[in-house]
Formats: structure tokens, sequence, C-alpha cells
């Protein structure tokens, strides 16, 4: 034992090898088992749990046709809700829009409303300013009559002494 050279591994390490390759395949075995019962019990209550599915549907329902009936009822019953939610949806959206119109045309009818009430504002100003200047025009207007009466009464005066000084000729003189 001492001069022969050995090529490869050791005696230990080949044990060691084959003592990790069966502790490998049993604990592969092992969790293959455990998958297989996981996956029968799992069978085993999905199909207990169908089992009294039917049970349940045939005390409630009488059979499983009417169950069929009522689910097929409740699909579409669902189907036409979705569809009422999606005009419902359209129909807000609709209403948002036509809102933020309204809105804007609101703030249009207010600015329109201040440039209306400023123009009126300024009419009564004019408004105010034309009374006063015909007020002062108006009592213009009667001193000019007031004149013009004198004038036609100093007229007519005149005109007498004229038609006095026509019918004595030689007053003139």
């Amino acid at each position: 034992m001492g001069n022969e050279t050995t090529k490869g591994l050791s005696i230990n390490a080949k044990t060691l090898i084959v003592i990790l390759l069966f502790v490998n395949i049993g604990f592969a075995v092992k969790m293959i088992n455990r998958y297989y019962t996981t996956k029968d019990a799992g069978f085993i209550r999905e199909k207990t749990f169908q089992e009294q599915l039917q049970k349940r549907v045939q005390k409630a329902f009488g059979s499983t046709e009417e169950m069929s009936k009522v689910v097929a009822d409740m699909t579409r019953q669902k189907e036409d809700a979705e569809k009422v939610a999606a005009a419902t949806k359209e129909q807000g959206d609709l209403l948002r829009v036509v809102n933020k119109k309204l809105e804007d045309a609101k703030v249009k009818l207010e600015e329109e409303r201040a440039r209306l009430q400023k123009q009126i504002w300024e009419l009564e100003d004019a408004l105010s300013q034309t009374k006063k200047a015909l007020s002062g025009k108006d009592t213009t207007i009667l001193e000019i009559m007031k004149n013009l009466e004198n004038a036609e009464k100093e007229n007519a005066a005149l005109k007498k002494q004229i038609d006095d000084h026509a019918k004595t000729p030689g007053a003139w003189k």
C-alpha cells in the first residue's frame, strides 16, 4: 500500500460522494411522495367541494338545470348592468363636457352683463349731463323768449309810432 500510486479520488471521498448521492436520492423520493400526497389530498378536497356544491344546488334549486338557468340569468343581468354602467359613464362624460360649456357660457354672460352695466352707467351719466345742459338751455330759451316778447312789444310800439308818423306826413319834417 505504501508504494502504489493512485489516480483519482480517495476511498473516503468516494464513500462521501456515495452517501451524499443516497441522501439526495432519498430526499428527492421523499419530496416526490409528498408532492403526490398533496396533489391527491387537493384532488379529494376539490372533489368533495364539488360534491357538496352539487348537494347544495340540488337542495336549493332542485336540479342542476335550474341552477344553470339561474346562473345564465345572473350572467345576462351582469352583462346588462355592465352595459348600463358603460352608458352611464358615457353620459357622465357628456354631462361633464356640457357642464364645462355651461360654466364657460356663464362666465361669458357675466362678462357681457358687466359690460352692459358699464354702458348703462355711462348712458345714465350722459343723460344726467344732458338734463343739466337742457335745464340750462331751458332757462336760456325762456330768457330768449322773454327778450323776443319784449322785442315784439318794442317792434309793435315802433310800428305804432311809424304808423302814427305815417298818418301825419308833415310831422317827419
